[in-house]
């Protein structure tokens, strides 16, 4: 599953989905790693592996596995559980300037992708954002020189192929908070 999840998150092209996490790693290559006994223990204490190496994944893309930890874990469970609200509260702020979260300027970047990379902004509502509105088809063409842009939409679109987004729900939402706001 590592393996699987570090193609999947790592430069390739992979997709964890789409060959549900199969790849060509035999059993004996696992019991040559050293790093195996990291992989028996994650496994002993997690009810959901999977879970685990996406929250890890998303936190340290590289994958080495000694970064890994039960913190971010546990910290992206808590966030999982409260999306939804977590969503609101981080769209409030830019209920009354909404478009200007995707303009870009003079090839600076968008306030909302400034946002995320000040950590004020969080992957998933960049992912959710994106699903409603679509703005990375436009950054793609104004950003193509761009050197943080492409990883951060690799990044997104590895995780958005993990999450379930109810994409009406998400739309009350701010609908809801925009007509709030007036």
């Amino acid at each position: 599953m590592y393996c699987a999840m570090k193609a999947h998150f790592g430069a390739g092209k992979y997709d964890y989905v789409k060959y549900d996490g199969q790849t060509k790693v035999s059993r004996d290559s696992f019991w040559k790693r050293k790093d195996r006994y990291f992989f028996t223990k994650i496994a002993k204490k997690h009810e959901n592996p999977k879970d685990y190496f996406i929250a890890n994944f998303i936190k340290d893309r590289s994958g080495y596995i000694a970064n890994f930890s039960d913190e971010n874990y546990e910290s992206w469970k808590l966030k999982r559980q409260g999306f939804f609200d977590m969503f609101a509260v981080e769209m409030h702020p830019f209920i009354n300037n909404f478009d200007p979260l995707f303009e870009i300027k003079d090839h600076n970047h968008p306030l909302l992708l400034k946002e995320y990379l000040g950590k004020r902004i969080s992957l998933e509502t960049m992912i959710i954002l994106d699903v409603l509105v679509e703005y990375t088809i436009m950054w793609d063409e104004k950003l193509k020189d761009d050197v943080i842009w492409p990883d951060i939409k690799k990044l997104m679109n590895d995780y958005k192929r993990f999450l379930t987004i109810d994409v009406n729900k998400y739309k009350m939402k701010l609908l809801n908070l925009i007509e709030e706001s007036n």
